[in-house]
């Protein structure tokens, strides 16, 4: 289910049965022209995955808005994406995901209340070529059962 009206009222009298959400974690820096356009891809691939994780659990997944943060900023951000968690947490979901490219989130993982996905993805390429595709199918399925872990 994703943050959109139809799958919203749809979520909210089956609550009890979706248990899990998931957090895109996308950071931008418009004031760097060398790294907008690899947060560009990486936020393009990062839709890439959560769509592709949501679909294969649809009605156990909520896909949740992306958090969007400046790059660099983690330290500061911890509060914030904490109360965003925090929120989820009243709606119940048990589950919180936090899915990312972004390495600079592995050394504040012990201070996030959700479970941090990191992936170590390209930083650049075609979504439409035929590795990334490879890429992320076998990614995705190793995401699956990770998730299906804490279940």
């Amino acid at each position: 289910m994703r943050w959109t009206k139809t799958d919203t009222t749809q979520y909210l009298p089956e609550k009890e049965y979706v248990d899990t959400v998931l957090i895109p974690l996308i950071p931008f820096d418009p004031a760097s022209d060398s790294h907008m356009v690899k947060q560009a891809y990486q936020k393009e691939l990062n839709h890439v995955f959560t769509n592709l994780i949501e679909k294969e659990y649809k009605g156990r997944i909520f896909l949740a808005p992306d958090y969007h943060y400046l790059n660099g900023q983690n330290e500061n951000e911890l509060d914030r994406v904490n109360q965003w968690i925090a929120t989820f947490e009243k709606q119940p979901f048990k589950h919180i995901f936090l899915f990312t490219f972004d390495p600079k989130w592995k050394k504040h993982e012990s201070d996030l209340e959700g479970e941090l996905i990191w992936v170590p993805g390209p930083s650049s390429g075609n979504i439409q070529s035929t590795e990334t595709q490879s890429f992320v199918k076998e990614q995705a399925h190793q995401i699956s059962e990770l998730i299906q872990a804490y279940w």
